[in-house]
């Protein structure tokens, strides 16, 4: 028999029972820890997730627009959908935990997003990244997920700052956001925009950051900054264009009288109420105004309101007390001319000498004094037309009171006979005028006229005098001429010489109205004297510019160097 080879073979041990801990196990045991640690982690950063309520979606996109406090992402807006009553939007957002403790009855939410119009851009950090909503919060413990959100920026009146109201008869292309200089620094920004509750005005509510508050007094006054201005007075040039920021958000800038800073007495109370100017230039005018006891009243015209604009001031005493707001016209069967109904908001509390008399009444008692208006030019032919408050006591009338209005008397622009005497007013007017000093100033600019300008200024005072003795010679012919005119053979003169006469009568009482507003008060005379004097300057800096031309041609060009 053959012999068999023993071979050693490995001997295995059968087990007995089922064995768990093993170190194929290991490896998904340590990953499945990491990922429960990481889970963990996740789920405790977390917070919860809560529902706000808007009137309508401005921009906010699911998983993608953000909340914000300060500017800080806190949250990340989940699910955008309509709300039950189909009237609204409901937003979902996942807050970060550690913002939970903001969630409460003081938190606050709106939407921030791009408004592009006529009046410029805000939001301009939302064009890049979106739409998001700003969360206005305090800590407390009380906790709260539902929450309603605002159509605008709330506004926190415990901020480190003061809050001012203004006032303006429109809204002069300012929107919130829009920054508040004084000294052209910023200084605040505009919180709210809004049409008063009667309608009458816009309301501005800015802040002003505290700092800057000292500055701020019941003598300060604000206008609106232009995006352009032009100023030629003094016979220098000045253009100034608005910075890109005043450009896209507007603003409003302070102007405070140093002698009033500093003092105790002068600082503004709560709810005191400010006027917003237009321009630099309104707020320079004469003004009157102790508080808003506003009443519209209605005037009558028969005469023209062509030049009468919504807008236009109501003065007394060359101080302005109000404005126009609307202006209807239509044609009267009764005088074959167009009648004209004004309506004109009046500061009425200003005519009041105490606080306990109301405006209004004490307007009535000025009216049967013989307080009516009548409207006047600031420049006659060319200027605008303005309601003048003055006293004609001659004439006796009370205020009309209707329903709707109380029609304030009116006076219309009358004809005066005496027309030499006040021909001869005017040319007295005319001479006292600074002509001279015109004319030295031209004779600077153009030397080599000398002397045909000084012979010229001989005979306009050689005119002068004989305008004068003209004038008396006709105070004699025009007795004569009465005289003359009384005789029965001028009863028998031509119908053509007749009706000459006639229209000469009335284009002498045209030029009588036209002398009439030449007083020594009105304004034609100040501001044509003002003009004059400035034309003046203008024309010695022109003077000076021909002679370095004529040194010099290309110095427009290569400069004065």
């Amino acid at each position: 028999m053959p012999n068999h080879k023993k071979y050693n073979t490995p001997k295995i041990k059968k087990s007995k029972g089922v064995q768990l801990l093993t170190t194929i196990w290991l490896v998904p045991f340590i990953a499945m820890t990491i990922a429960l640690w990481l889970a963990y982690q996740y789920y405790s950063k977390i917070g919860p997730t809560i529902e706000i309520n808007f009137k309508e979606n401005a921009g906010l996109i699911a998983n993608q627009s953000q909340l914000k406090l300060r500017n800080v992402n806190i949250g990340m807006v989940t699910k955008i959908s309509l709300s039950k009553d189909g009237e609204g939007v409901t937003v979902q957002v996942k807050v970060n935990k550690e913002v939970s403790k903001y969630l409460n009855e003081k938190a606050k939410f709106w939407i921030v997003h791009a408004d592009v119009g006529s009046h410029g851009v805000s939001g301009l950090d939302t064009i890049l990244s979106g739409s998001y909503i700003e969360l206005y919060g305090v800590k407390e413990k009380k906790r709260k997920l539902k929450f309603v959100g605002l159509d605008k920026p709330y506004i926190d009146k415990d901020a480190a700052g003061k809050y001012y109201i203004l006032s303006a008869p429109n809204s002069n292309n300012i929107v919130e956001g829009s920054h508040v200089y004084y000294r052209m620094i910023e200084v605040g920004r505009v919180e709210r925009v809004a049409i008063s509750p009667d309608g009458k005005k816009v309301n501005f509510t800015i802040f002003v950051k505290e700092k800057y508050v000292p500055f701020i007094n019941y003598e300060s006054q604000f206008y609106t900054n232009s995006s352009f201005s032009l100023d030629f007075s003094k016979g220098k040039l000045d253009m100034n264009i608005a910075s890109v920021s005043q450009l896209v958000h507007g603003g409003i800038s302070i102007y405070t009288p140093l002698q009033s800073i500093g003092k105790e007495h002068n600082r503004t109370k709560q709810r005191h109420v400010f006027t917003l100017y237009k321009s630099l230039s309104e707020m320079k005018a004469k003004h009157l105004r102790q508080n808003f006891d506003d009443i519209v009243y209605a005037f009558k015209f028969s005469e023209t309101t062509n030049k009468l604009e919504i807008g236009s001031p109501v003065e007394f005493n060359g101080f302005q007390v109000g404005y126009v707001t609307d202006i209807k016209s239509h044609f009267s069967n009764t005088s074959h001319n167009i009648q004209s109904e004004v309506y004109a908001l009046i500061h009425t509390q200003i005519f009041s000498s105490s606080k306990d008399e109301k405006g209004n009444h004490t307007i009535e008692k000025l009216v049967k004094k013989g307080l009516k208006a009548s409207i006047k030019s600031t420049i006659p032919i060319i200027g605008s037309d303005y309601i003048n408050l003055i006293f004609k006591k001659k004439k006796k009338a009370t205020i009309i009171k209707t329903k709707k209005y109380d029609y304030f008397p009116t006076i219309q622009k009358s004809i005066s006979s005496n027309l030499l005497d006040d021909t001869q007013k005017l040319i007295q007017k005319l001479e006292k005028l600074p002509l001279k000093n015109l004319l030295l100033s031209a004779n600077k600019l153009l030397k080599e006229n000398n002397a045909p300008i000084k012979n010229l200024l001989k005979d306009l005072r050689k005119t002068t005098n004989n305008l004068n003795k003209l004038v008396k010679n006709f105070n004699k012919s025009a007795s004569n001429l009465n005289k003359l005119t009384r005789k029965k053979s001028f009863q028998n003169l031509p119908t053509e010489l007749s009706q000459t006469m006639q229209e000469l009568t009335i284009t002498l009482q045209k030029i009588q109205m036209l002398s009439s507003d030449y007083g020594a008060d009105s304004k034609f005379a100040s501001e044509l004297s003002l003009t004059l004097r400035e034309l003046a300057i203008t024309a010695e800096s022109m003077g000076r510019i021909s002679l370095k031309l004529e040194k010099k041609p290309n110095a427009l060009i290569l400069g004065d160097d």
